[in-house]
């Protein structure tokens, strides 16, 4: 049993070697309809690294030929196959500029999108490739309104939207840590006015009140009182938006605090 295994090992060995041989040969010094040919069965197989740099060598001498058009459409997606997201994005583009009646148009507009999202990062980093996600999902819904792709692509738009929203809350939230309330509060209500239906609404609503109870104890005094009387209107629509909020019991108590100093019965020093 033994030897008949080393034999296999043996002959896996020499086929390997030969195979291996006969890509670098033809990689080297074979034709193009050799490469091309070679390309295409490497594809086939799964092959893709290998099938990538056949591609990319054969590519220019049938840049004005019919095989042009799945030459470029493989090599994107070999590329995004082996997960190079950046060089998938920039062949789909090239497939989508040069192809546009191609059967494939809508795979590589969905690919671009997923590449994009391969690519965005966690929230707390740059946002750019998150942006280009969501974009390119949307354009791939506006281009295929009836594909069976759609609620996956409306699934991503939702998770990256978030991304994007969780990054802001942050932003605005970390202005309030370092006690910067004015621009907390501009943040808090970016947060909700650009992300319409955000999850952090709740959150963001009671941030921005503790901003202005913040920025309104802590005035000079010829502009706390309006501040103030800011911080209490603040209060009073987060109560209308989320009259159950857990964080309504913390916020009661500031109000009633900031009522008491409206009406001159608890002094309050300045910081």
């Amino acid at each position: 049993m033994m030897k008949i295994v080393n034999y296999s090992l043996v002959i896996a060995t020499v086929l390997l070697l030969h195979a291996c041989g006969e890509y670098n040969k033809i990689l080297n010094k074979g034709t193009n309809p050799d490469r091309y040919k070679l390309a295409n069965e490497l594809y086939k197989k799964g092959e893709y690294s290998k099938a990538i740099r056949l591609y990319e060598l054969v590519l220019p001498s049938y840049a004005t030929k019919p095989q042009s058009e799945a030459i470029v459409f493989r090599l994107a997606d070999a590329n995004y196959l082996t997960k190079d997201y950046l060089t998938s994005v920039y062949y789909y583009e090239k497939f989508l500029r040069s192809y546009p009646k191609s059967t494939e148009i809508e795979t590589a507009q969905f690919n671009i999108a997923e590449s994009y999202y391969q690519l965005s990062p966690k929230y707390s980093v740059d946002q750019t490739d998150t942006k280009k996600a969501i974009q390119a999902y949307q354009n791939f819904i506006d281009e295929n309104p009836d594909s069976e792709k759609i609620e996956e692509a409306n699934k991503r738009i939702k998770e990256l939207s978030f991304k994007l929203e969780k990054k802001a809350f942050e932003i605005a939230k970390q202005y309030y840590k370092i006690g910067n309330y004015k621009s907390a509060i501009v943040a808090f209500d970016n947060v909700i006015l650009d992300f319409l239906g955000t999850q952090l609404k709740e959150e963001a609503m009671y941030y921005k009140f503790l901003s202005a109870y913040e920025l309104g104890v802590n005035s000079v005094l010829h502009k706390k009182e309006a501040r103030i009387e800011d911080a209490l209107k603040i209060y009073e629509r987060f109560l209308k938006a989320f009259p159950t909020s857990d964080y309504q019991e913390d916020a009661k108590d500031l109000y009633d605090k900031l009522v008491k100093i409206k009406e001159g019965k608890q002094p309050v020093l300045n910081s």
